[in-house]
């Protein structure tokens, strides 16, 4: 990797803290769609080269099968200062259990799976962006999600052609919810413009504490 584009410890510690209130945010809102307290982990940051993309998510992802939500987005229309795509990947989901979280009393079904897929990522990746764009003084806008994967292993996944950001900033969180628990990370693909963008943001942000 371009050793310019890694994290110095000030930038990872800030954007560790405006990930903190968007995951926050998330949570909430998925407390507010199961009707109960939800609990989540401290977001984890690694900055990835799209060379070492799929040895590197098979470190951090050791699950036998993974579903995935994709969504893009960007902050202008015309050149916009941050854009990308975000990846949400669930890890070993029993679909029966986020049923019955979000009252389904259907028979969960493939097409009842894609649909709990797409909304708990729509509320994951919402509220990450909005934070993060809050804290940033800029503003998101996203295209419709949509699924490209349900119940494969990740090399199925990664060998698709829609991974070919120049970096991707892995932020890895678990929600847990009393005896319910699943796990979730959140991949924000993005060019080298766009992450070297992010860190001089970063940087004023420090400079003006």
């Amino acid at each position: 990797m371009n050793s310019g584009l890694n994290f110095t410890e000030d930038q990872r510690d800030y954007l560790q803290e405006i990930c903190n209130i968007g995951m926050g945010q998330a949570g909430q809102s998925l407390s507010v769609l199961f009707e109960q307290y939800v609990t989540l982990s401290v977001p984890s940051i690694e900055i990835i080269s799209a060379i070492n993309l799929v040895p590197t998510l098979k470190r951090l992802i050791p699950a036998e099968q993974i579903s995935a939500v994709r969504q893009g987005f960007y902050t202008h229309v015309t050149d916009p200062n941050i854009c990308g795509e975000s990846i949400t990947i669930f890890s070993n989901t029993d679909f029966e259990q986020l049923a019955q979280l979000i009252d389904l009393d259907e028979e969960v079904t493939f097409e009842v799976e894609q649909e709990i897929l797409l909304e708990i990522s729509n509320i994951i990746n919402g509220a990450c962006l909005s934070g993060i764009a809050e804290q940033i003084s800029e503003r998101f806008f996203s295209t419709p999600p949509s699924i490209i994967g349900q119940s494969i292993i990740i090399d199925n996944l990664l060998n698709k052609e829609h991974l070919v950001w120049d970096h991707a900033l892995s932020i890895k969180i678990q929600y847990s919810v009393d005896k319910y628990s699943f796990q979730c990370d959140l991949l924000l693909l993005m060019p080298d413009s766009s992450v070297k963008y992010l860190q001089n943001v970063l940087n004023r942000l420090a400079d003006e504490l």
